[in-house]
């Protein structure tokens, strides 16, 4: 789906069947995460005021829920709606939606600028790479939605730079290669989140073939740090000691 100036929000095939309504009138669904969504500007839409608050109900693929919605911020074609609360019902629904296959199909270039290219998906991902090797990528963990999972990496073969770190830290961002203030995470949680991350980008669908190099060096890498033998991660949760056989 675009916005009013042409500019694509995410890849249109993922959320091609994604709607919410408002009584009986249905809008298109442009963008949506755990925390927000951004929809056409139609029918009673349109006339939403700033700050009103309002039950809606959404259709996303098969899954089907109502939330109650805070209206924050329009544009030409467009408004956004804020989610002050998540039960716990809408957010399965949500965790459904953005699975990794969807958030990496979704992720389609939205800008440039020189060198610098950003890209864009569902669940505030985003992509940045700006030509000489430098690559961010980062999207809101579902389970902390005021942080954003992130890795980095600022060169070729340089280290990679994995960890959380408050959304209000990162919208801070001058560049991508500024310092970050890190949240610590465990091995076994950086293992887990390397691993959904991973998924993310194999589903990403490259258009030009320096979208699908940029794609293959992101598996390499990602690849690397999973199963390196230097690492201590835990692979998977310890099982239970077996029992003895009881005595007859």
């Amino acid at each position: 789906m675009q916005n009013a100036d042409g500019r694509l929000l995410v890849n249109p095939l993922s959320v091609q069947k994604s709607f919410v309504k408002l009584g009986d009138v249905s809008a298109h669904v442009l963008d949506i995460s755990y925390i927000r969504a951004v929809v056409e500007a139609e029918g009673p839409f349109h006339d939403l005021a700033e700050g009103q608050t309002l039950a809606v109900q959404f259709e996303l693929d098969r899954s089907r829920f109502s939330v109650e919605v805070t209206v924050r911020g329009r544009g030409p074609g467009w408004v956004r709606l804020d989610f002050p609360k998540l039960v716990p019902s809408v957010r399965a629904h949500l965790r459904s939606f953005l699975s990794p296959r969807k958030i990496g199909e979704s992720i389609v270039e939205d800008w440039r600028s020189g060198a610098l290219k950003h890209f864009h998906g569902l669940n505030e991902s985003e992509l940045w790479t700006d030509g000489a090797d430098g690559v961010l990528f980062t999207y809101l963990d579902q389970d902390d939605p005021q942080s954003q999972f992130l890795i980095r990496v600022r060169e070729a073969r340089g280290p990679l730079c994995v960890g959380k770190v408050l959304r209000r830290d990162y919208m801070e961002l001058s560049s991508i290669d500024a310092e970050l203030q890190l949240l610590p995470l465990t091995d076994s949680e950086v293992y887990r989140k390397l691993g959904e991350c991973r998924d993310i980008v194999t589903n990403f669908r490259p258009s030009v073939p320096a979208e699908y190099t940029l794609k293959q060096k992101m598996l390499k890498t990602l690849s690397e740090h999973l199963y390196s033998t230097s690492r201590r991660v835990e692979m998977l949760p310890n099982r239970p000691a077996a029992q003895p056989a009881p005595r007859v």
